[in-house]
């Protein structure tokens, strides 16, 4: 059964509020980005009819604009980096707000703007004084627990380390009275507090400060311990989308060593992921980043079956098909060829079989497609979307009001809706090869030891996952609270503990979940645990 939380109902409900149907808002369909503008006096008001372009890489302009309550959103962007820029008459332009853009993903960029005649130089300033604010509390506190550390490591005593902390302070200070260097602390900050030590590392005057007090050798040590650090969440951020593609596309042992070495060798390059931003990730994710974002080929090492799967999600063939109003396929028969070709590049792996092992496995291909979405077609779930396209269609005939109909589809989530918000009855949609048709069909066409291996086989491939999305978690938690030695093994041994689930979307969020709950943070000092409580916070906020 899948959860059906109250939040995703209300998000829904919100959908409709604006009058986007659910086709047009799917997760497969790219990321969102909505927000509000206010401008910059103290009563912080919305501006409604701000233009807001959405520009990528590649120049495609993406445009909307703000209702009247300052809100705007646009669904269906690709994955990808963007800058947001808004304008309007009367008043200061912004220009290159950056955004990163997943699938599924709902990115949330609040801006403000200021009335032309000194108001844009204005903004700048009460933009910098906020950010500066923050950044300055996030070093404070950081530098404490560098202080300690150096303490530690170089046996530097107290009266050396207090006043090392005082220098690094000042240098900082001063560091944020230009603009650059508050933008760039903050970026940092926002990333990972390894990340922001680094970035105090790099800046020349905080540099020659940690420099006076630990000398050219040690700062040396402790500059490339924090890059090991980095490169450690890197590798496991290449761990973690090995393990995701193995399970999209039926990898071999060997396919999977292979791509996991290519990605490991592609994490020495620092715009590799880290671990906080494939935290999120799920499969469809993991194929885009290789594609569009790491520019990285798999061409050699997919079978034929493989390569076509590649090719389904690299291009969103499916969806495209699924959007296009007048295609002449219909949008089931794409996703039951898609599934089809799923189950062949896994019958892959079973190696050669007798005609009539293959002719029984190619007739159960077709009867779990089948019995898949017939199962898939009068769920709750798949009631409350119907449900949800034809009140999006009635609000913009104008046969009922927008409030109307979020109040018909919550009265018609409730009946459907079983308790803590589960649809029963619904079928994993993330593999088909899982369904318990094919499965036996496999058990009975191989003899007892060849199914014993494919068994292991699938074993080792869902611990592989399960240890990618343990050691990603851990990598998170370290690039924020700076784990030592012991802690880390510590954390290493909750994660392993706690339950999995092959089926799981995104795995790393759900051990995450289970890992706040069961965590001792006794080990943790009160710094540390401070950090682990804001991080839990912002992965909780994401989630929603």
């Amino acid at each position: 059964m899948a959860r059906f939380g109250l939040v995703l109902i209300f998000a829904t409900c919100i959908g409709i509020s604006v009058g986007i149907a659910f086709a047009q808002d799917n997760a497969l369909n790219g990321g969102t980005v909505r927000g509000q503008i206010r401008d910059t006096t103290e009563a912080q008001n919305p501006i409604e009819d701000v233009e807001i372009k959405i520009v990528a890489e590649d120049g495609t302009e993406f445009t909307t604009k703000t209702d009247a309550n300052g809100n705007y959103k646009h669904a269906g962007l690709p994955a990808g980096r963007y800058l947001i820029n808004i304008s309007k008459k009367g008043y200061g332009e912004r220009v290159g707000k950056p955004v990163m853009i997943v699938n599924g993903g709902d990115h949330f960029v609040p801006l403000k703007m200021s009335k032309e005649g000194g108001g844009f130089f204005r903004d700048i300033f009460v933009n910098k004084r906020r950010v500066e604010t923050v950044v300055k509390q996030r070093t404070q506190l950081l530098i404490q627990l560098v202080g300690e550390s150096l303490s530690a490591r170089y046996n530097l005593n107290r009266d050396v380390v207090k006043a090392l902390r005082q220098s690094v302070s000042e240098s900082v200070d001063a560091a944020l009275k230009q603009v650059e260097n508050v933008h760039t602390f903050d970026r940092a900050a926002e990333n990972s507090n390894t990340a922001l030590l680094e970035a105090l590392l790099s800046h020349p005057e905080c540099k020659a400060v940690f420099a006076e007090y630990l000398g050219e050798a040690q700062l040396q040590d402790y500059i490339d311990s924090i890059k090991a650090r980095q490169q450690q969440d890197r590798q496991a951020s290449a761990r973690l989308i090995t393990g995701l593609l193995s399970r999209e596309f039926s990898l071999t042992t060997d396919q999977r060593e292979n791509i996991e070495q290519l990605l490991i060798s592609a994490a020495q390059n620092e715009s590799f992921p880290t671990s906080i931003s494939v935290l999120h990730i799920n499969s469809q994710d993991a194929v885009n980043l290789l594609h569009y974002g790491l520019k990285i080929s798999l061409d050699g090492m997919l079978s034929q079956t493989q390569s076509e799967v590649w090719q389904v999600l690299v291009t969103d063939a499916l969806m495209k098909e699924l959007s296009r109003e007048d295609g002449r396929t219909e949008p089931q028969e794409q996703e039951k060829r898609f599934a089809e070709v799923k189950l062949v590049a896994h019958t892959d792996l079973l190696g050669d079989l007798n005609e009539n092992a293959s002719r029984r496995l190619t007739v159960a291909i077709k009867g779990a497609v089948q019995q898949y979405f017939e199962a898939q077609a009068n769920t709750p779930e798949v009631k409350l979307r119907e449900l949800e396209m034809r009140l999006g269609e009635a609000v913009e005939a104008g046969e009922i009001t927008r409030k109307q109909a979020s109040e018909k589809f919550m009265a018609a989530a409730a009946e459907l809706v079983g308790k803590n918000g589960e649809i029963p009855g619904r079928v994993p949609a993330n593999d088909i090869t899982m369904h318990p048709l094919y499965q036996q069909t496999i058990k009975e066409v191989l003899s007892d030891d060849a199914f014993a291996q494919y068994t292991a086989h699938q074993a080792e491939k869902a611990d592989f996952l399960k240890r990618a999305s343990g050691d990603t978690v851990v990598a998170y938690l370290d690039a924020q609270v700076f784990l030592n030695d012991a802690q880390q093994k510590q954390f290493e041994l909750t994660v392993s503990k706690l339950a999995f689930s092959w089926l799981s979307e995104r795995p790393v969020i759900d051990l995450f979940f289970q890992f706040g709950r069961q965590a001792n943070r006794e080990s943790l000092s009160v710094w540390q645990r401070g950090e682990f409580e804001r991080v839990s916070g912002i992965v909780v906020e994401k989630r929603r």
